[in-house]
Protein backbone atom coordinates (compact mmCIF):
# COMPACT_ATOMS: atom_id res chain seq x y z
CA UNK A 1 0.00 0.00 0.00
CA UNK A 2 1.35 3.42 -0.96
CA UNK A 3 1.73 5.73 2.03
CA UNK A 4 -0.11 9.05 1.98
CA UNK A 5 1.10 10.07 5.41
CA UNK A 6 1.17 13.80 6.01
CA UNK A 7 4.27 15.64 7.18
CA UNK A 8 4.85 15.56 10.93
CA UNK A 9 5.32 18.70 13.00
CA UNK A 10 7.38 17.64 16.00
CA UNK A 11 6.95 19.85 19.05
CA UNK A 12 10.36 19.45 20.64
CA UNK A 13 11.06 22.71 22.45
CA UNK A 14 9.40 24.03 25.58
CA UNK A 15 8.20 27.08 23.63
CA UNK A 16 6.55 24.95 20.94
CA UNK A 17 4.88 22.73 23.51
CA UNK A 18 3.62 25.72 25.55
CA UNK A 19 2.12 27.30 22.43
CA UNK A 20 0.33 24.07 21.54
CA UNK A 21 -0.87 22.96 24.97
CA UNK A 22 -2.92 26.05 25.88
CA UNK A 23 -6.56 24.80 26.08
CA UNK A 24 -7.90 27.80 24.16
CA UNK A 25 -5.50 27.11 21.30
CA UNK A 26 -6.62 23.48 21.28
CA UNK A 27 -10.20 24.74 20.98
CA UNK A 28 -9.24 27.09 18.13
CA UNK A 29 -7.48 24.27 16.23
CA UNK A 30 -10.43 21.94 16.74
CA UNK A 31 -12.81 24.67 15.49
CA UNK A 32 -10.71 25.24 12.35
CA UNK A 33 -10.54 21.51 11.65
CA UNK A 34 -14.27 21.04 12.26
CA UNK A 35 -15.18 23.95 9.97
CA UNK A 36 -13.32 22.33 7.12
CA UNK A 37 -13.00 25.70 5.39
CA UNK A 38 -10.61 28.64 5.84
CA UNK A 39 -11.75 31.23 8.37
CA UNK A 40 -10.84 34.70 9.57
CA UNK A 41 -9.80 35.51 13.10
CA UNK A 42 -13.11 37.39 13.38
CA UNK A 43 -15.11 34.27 12.53
CA UNK A 44 -13.17 32.19 15.06
CA UNK A 45 -13.63 34.97 17.63
CA UNK A 46 -17.39 35.02 17.05
CA UNK A 47 -17.67 31.23 17.28
CA UNK A 48 -15.68 31.03 20.53
CA UNK A 49 -16.83 34.29 22.15
CA UNK A 50 -13.38 35.90 21.99
CA UNK A 51 -12.24 39.32 20.94
CA UNK A 52 -10.95 39.36 17.35
CA UNK A 53 -7.54 40.54 18.57
CA UNK A 54 -7.30 37.61 21.00
CA UNK A 55 -8.28 35.11 18.31
CA UNK A 56 -5.73 36.65 15.93
CA UNK A 57 -2.99 36.46 18.58
CA UNK A 58 -3.63 32.77 19.24
CA UNK A 59 -3.89 31.94 15.53
CA UNK A 60 -0.55 33.67 14.91
CA UNK A 61 1.09 31.69 17.73
CA UNK A 62 -0.23 28.46 16.19
CA UNK A 63 1.09 29.67 12.84
CA UNK A 64 4.57 30.09 14.41
CA UNK A 65 4.77 26.37 15.08
CA UNK A 66 3.39 25.35 11.68
CA UNK A 67 -0.14 24.29 12.68
CA UNK A 68 -2.07 27.12 11.01
CA UNK A 69 -1.30 28.63 7.62
CA UNK A 70 -2.40 31.42 5.30
CA UNK A 71 -5.07 30.47 2.75
CA UNK A 72 -6.04 33.72 1.05
CA UNK A 73 -7.06 37.36 1.49
CA UNK A 74 -10.51 38.80 0.73
CA UNK A 75 -11.96 42.28 0.91
CA UNK A 76 -14.73 42.18 3.52
CA UNK A 77 -16.60 45.48 3.97
CA UNK A 78 -13.59 47.31 2.56
CA UNK A 79 -11.16 45.59 4.93
CA UNK A 80 -8.50 43.16 3.75
CA UNK A 81 -9.28 39.99 5.73
CA UNK A 82 -6.86 37.10 6.00
CA UNK A 83 -8.33 33.61 5.84
CA UNK A 84 -6.40 30.93 7.70
CA UNK A 85 -6.66 27.15 7.63
CA UNK A 86 -5.20 24.35 9.69
CA UNK A 87 -1.96 23.10 8.21
CA UNK A 88 -2.29 19.65 6.66
CA UNK A 89 0.14 18.05 9.09
CA UNK A 90 0.24 15.52 11.89
CA UNK A 91 1.33 16.84 15.27
CA UNK A 92 3.78 14.85 17.36
CA UNK A 93 4.15 16.01 20.95
CA UNK A 94 6.88 13.44 21.55
CA UNK A 95 5.20 11.23 24.13
CA UNK A 96 7.81 8.59 23.33
CA UNK A 97 10.64 10.89 24.51
CA UNK A 98 12.02 11.03 28.03
CA UNK A 99 13.26 14.51 28.86
CA UNK A 100 12.50 17.58 30.99
CA UNK A 101 9.15 18.04 29.17
CA UNK A 102 7.87 14.48 29.68
CA UNK A 103 5.46 15.44 32.48
CA UNK A 104 4.06 18.32 30.40
CA UNK A 105 3.51 15.96 27.46
CA UNK A 106 1.75 13.47 29.72
CA UNK A 107 -0.49 16.20 31.16
CA UNK A 108 -1.34 17.41 27.65
CA UNK A 109 -2.15 13.86 26.53
CA UNK A 110 -4.42 13.33 29.54
CA UNK A 111 -6.22 16.65 28.94
CA UNK A 112 -6.72 15.93 25.24
CA UNK A 113 -8.05 12.42 25.92
CA UNK A 114 -10.38 13.76 28.61
CA UNK A 115 -11.70 16.36 26.16
CA UNK A 116 -12.41 13.74 23.51
CA UNK A 117 -14.11 11.57 26.12
CA UNK A 118 -16.30 14.43 27.33
CA UNK A 119 -17.32 15.37 23.79
CA UNK A 120 -18.04 11.69 23.04
CA UNK A 121 -20.30 11.41 26.11
CA UNK A 122 -22.15 14.55 25.03
CA UNK A 123 -22.57 13.17 21.52
CA UNK A 124 -24.03 9.93 22.90
CA UNK A 125 -27.11 11.80 24.16
CA UNK A 126 -27.79 13.19 20.69
CA UNK A 127 -26.96 9.84 19.12
CA UNK A 128 -29.73 8.07 21.02
CA UNK A 129 -32.31 10.48 19.66
CA UNK A 130 -31.04 10.15 16.07
CA UNK A 131 -30.88 6.35 16.22
CA UNK A 132 -34.46 6.18 17.50
CA UNK A 133 -35.54 8.29 14.52
CA UNK A 134 -33.42 6.28 12.04
CA UNK A 135 -31.78 3.07 13.34
CA UNK A 136 -29.70 2.69 10.15
CA UNK A 137 -27.60 5.77 10.99
CA UNK A 138 -24.02 5.25 12.16
CA UNK A 139 -23.33 7.92 14.76
CA UNK A 140 -20.05 6.66 16.22
CA UNK A 141 -18.74 3.95 18.49
CA UNK A 142 -16.07 3.06 21.02
CA UNK A 143 -13.96 -0.04 20.53
CA UNK A 144 -11.55 -1.40 23.06
CA UNK A 145 -9.66 -4.61 23.57
CA UNK A 146 -6.41 -6.42 22.97
CA UNK A 147 -5.03 -7.39 19.56
CA UNK A 148 -2.09 -9.78 19.32
CA UNK A 149 0.22 -8.33 16.70
CA UNK A 150 3.84 -8.68 15.72
CA UNK A 151 5.87 -5.48 15.76
CA UNK A 152 5.60 -5.45 11.96
CA UNK A 153 1.80 -5.92 12.03
CA UNK A 154 1.41 -3.20 14.68
CA UNK A 155 3.32 -0.75 12.49
CA UNK A 156 1.35 -1.86 9.42
CA UNK A 157 -1.97 -1.34 11.24
CA UNK A 158 -0.88 2.06 12.54
CA UNK A 159 0.25 3.18 9.07
CA UNK A 160 -2.97 1.90 7.44
CA UNK A 161 -5.16 3.81 9.90
CA UNK A 162 -3.04 6.96 9.66
CA UNK A 163 -3.04 6.88 5.87
CA UNK A 164 -6.82 6.48 5.79
CA UNK A 165 -7.36 9.33 8.26
CA UNK A 166 -4.83 11.56 6.49
CA UNK A 167 -6.82 11.20 3.26
CA UNK A 168 -9.92 12.50 5.04
CA UNK A 169 -8.72 15.55 6.96
CA UNK A 170 -10.08 17.92 4.33
CA UNK A 171 -13.76 17.86 3.26
CA UNK A 172 -14.34 16.37 -0.18
CA UNK A 173 -17.89 17.58 -0.72
CA UNK A 174 -20.96 19.16 0.82
CA UNK A 175 -22.03 15.85 2.34
CA UNK A 176 -18.82 15.36 4.35
CA UNK A 177 -19.35 15.51 8.10
CA UNK A 178 -16.59 16.16 10.63
CA UNK A 179 -15.94 13.10 12.83
CA UNK A 180 -13.68 13.37 15.86
CA UNK A 181 -11.51 10.37 16.71
CA UNK A 182 -8.93 9.33 19.24
CA UNK A 183 -6.85 6.25 18.56
CA UNK A 184 -4.67 4.96 21.36
CA UNK A 185 -2.36 2.08 20.66
CA UNK A 186 0.36 0.81 22.94
CA UNK A 187 2.07 -2.41 23.89
CA UNK A 188 -0.14 -3.82 26.66
CA UNK A 189 2.61 -5.82 28.39
CA UNK A 190 4.60 -2.75 29.41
Amino acid sequence: MESTTKPIVRLESETQLRIYMLPLRQKILRTLHTLGTPATAKRIADMLSLSPSSARHHLLRLREIGLVEHDHFELVNGIRAEYLRPADVTVSIGTNRVDALSEDREALTAAMLAGVGQRFQKALAGQREREIADPSLFCGDFLGGIAHLSQEDAQKFYRMVRDFLDMHTIPHGDSDTAWEFALIMYEANT
